[in-house]
Formats: structure tokens, sequence, C-alpha cells
């Protein structure tokens, strides 16, 4: 059982890395935001603006997701591609059957994400309790951060682990607000939240990797 598992590290380190970072942010923003005493700010409205940005960017890079890559070989399109994956098989649990056509989960969970939570913005948290509200998103946020290794590899469980994490971020933003932080609190907040997006993203790079890296065909279209 050792054995089995300081195996199992060793093949997926770099994305235990990213996602174990990314929750150790988790964990720090919350106790921020558990240390921290209300300001009631006056730049809210600036700082919703920018959360609004931040999922309208998530909603271009879903819907397009080669016109934010700085990778060549992360734009796969074409024949023997479905959802910007290989069409072997072996990517199944990424990739979802929506309006006829063969979609990554992910990114459609993160655009379904992104959507619900700009539409919160202007609903609030609708007299849902602060602090419940709060941990509700830590949970979701976490959840999404360690999607891979709790979606069971089903890939609409893997999608709605991505749209999960999304409003999850949203709530705990609104809930930040409503708790009065101040300005800095919210710009950390802001700043964790694209760092749980790149880890998310990175996390899911490697996992791709791993699914290439241990099949024996070749392939034009293998992540590396």
């Amino acid at each position: 059982m050792r054995g089995s598992l300081v195996q199992y590290i060793r093949e997926h380190r770099d994305l235990l890395t990213y996602v174990l970072l990314a929750e150790l942010s988790l964990i720090v923003m919350s106790l921020v935001v558990l240390t921290a005493q209300p300001t009631y700010p006056t730049m809210n409205f600036i700082m919703r603006a920018c959360f609004a940005l931040i999922c309208a960017l998530g909603i271009i890079t879903g819907l397009f997701p080669a016109v934010l890559s700085f990778s060549k070989a992360e734009r796969r399109d074409g024949e023997g591609v479905s959802g910007h994956h290989p069409d072997c098989g072996r990517f199944n649990g990424h990739t979802v059957n929506l309006l006829g056509q063969r979609r990554c989960a992910g990114c459609t969970g993160l655009v379904i994400g992104a959507v619900a939570s700009m539409m919160g913005l202007g609903l609030g948290l609708l007299g849902l309790n602060i602090d419940t509200a709060f941990w509700c998103g830590v949970l979701l946020v976490g959840a999404g951060l360690a999607q891979h290794f709790i979606d069971l590899g089903n890939e609409w469980v893997h999608l709605s682990l991505n749209t999960l994490f999304v409003v999850g971020a949203w709530i705990m933003f609104e809930s930040i607000q409503a708790l009065g932080l101040g300005v800095k609190v919210q710009v950390y907040f802001l700043s964790m939240t694209v760092f749980w997006i790149w880890a998310r993203i990175r996390a899911s790079q490697w996992v791709h990797v791993g699914v290439c890296s241990r099949c024996p065909q070749a392939c034009v279209h293998f992540f590396e």
C-alpha cells in the first residue's frame, strides 16, 4: 500500500504540486478573511467590475481556448480532435455531447459558471447567511481545484465541478464584500482567483500529459 502511494505521488507530482499550492492559498485566503476587520470600502463597484472582467475573460477563454493560449501545442482542432482533445477515446471523461457537438467539459463548465457568476453580481447573496455562504464558497472552490481526484472519470461530474468552482469564487467574493472587508483584502482575493484559475488549468494540462504518456500509440495531437 505504501509503495503504491509513493509511486502514485511520483507519477502525479506535478499535478499534486499545483493542486496543493492552490489549496494552501485557499486556506490562507480564508484565514485572511477571518482575521480582517471590516472597513466598508467605497470601491466596491470597481472591485465588482474587476471580478466581472475576470469572468468575461474566462468566458472568452472557454469558448475560444486558442485566443489566450501562449502555446501553439495547445491549439488543437481539425481532424482527430474533439472538444480540443484527441478523439482516441482516452479523453471521453474530458468531453461532453452538448447541443449536438462534442465539447470540452472543463471549458464548458467554466463558461457556465462564469455566466452564472456575472448574473449573480447583479443579484447578490439573496439573503443567505454570510458566514455560511463564505464557507460554502470555500468548499466549492476547493472541490474544483481537486476535481481530477474526485470527478470519477465522468464528464458530467467534471463539467459540474468546473461550474461550481467559478460559482464558489463568486460566493466568496460576495461574502467578502458583504462583510465590509477592505480594498486590500478584495484585491488579494481577486489575485488569488486568477491564481486558482491558472493552477486549475495547469493541473488539467498535467492530467492530459499523463494520459498521453501512458498511451503506446503515435498521435500528432498528443499532450507533452
